[in-house]
């Protein structure tokens, strides 16, 4: 099994991919990958086909219906992906909007 998702390119030139950390009891954990952000990005929490947005230690369930579940590994890294571009796209976009780089978004 890979441990990263393929790359995608973000509108800013940004790359952003899902690295994917195996735990011990079958679960994982879907750390994104951006190369403006420094800081490291967001987590997503896979387990028993459900996916959790993670706030520190806190995992949240996925609300959005197009990113609550996922049967495979796999596809639970593909979601990760969908779902940390559509929310960097959100912030360039939002940062464009306010003539603001988007660097800022990250601090």
């Amino acid at each position: 099994m890979n441990t990263h998702t393929e790359t995608f390119s973000l509108s800013n030139g940004a790359a952003l991919s899902v690295r994917i950390e195996r735990g011990p009891a079958g679960d994982v954990m879907l750390h994104e990958q951006n190369t403006m952000n420094p800081h490291g990005g967001g987590r997503i929490y896979w387990r028993i086909s459900r996916l959790y947005l993670m706030n520190g230690d806190e995992a949240m369930p996925m609300r959005n219906p197009r990113f609550e579940c996922a049967e495979t590994v796999g596809e639970a890294a593909e979601l990760a992906l969908g779902f940390f571009v559509e929310c960097a796209e959100s912030c360039i976009q939002h940062a464009r909007a306010e003539g603001i780089p988007v660097e800022h978004c990250y601090i």
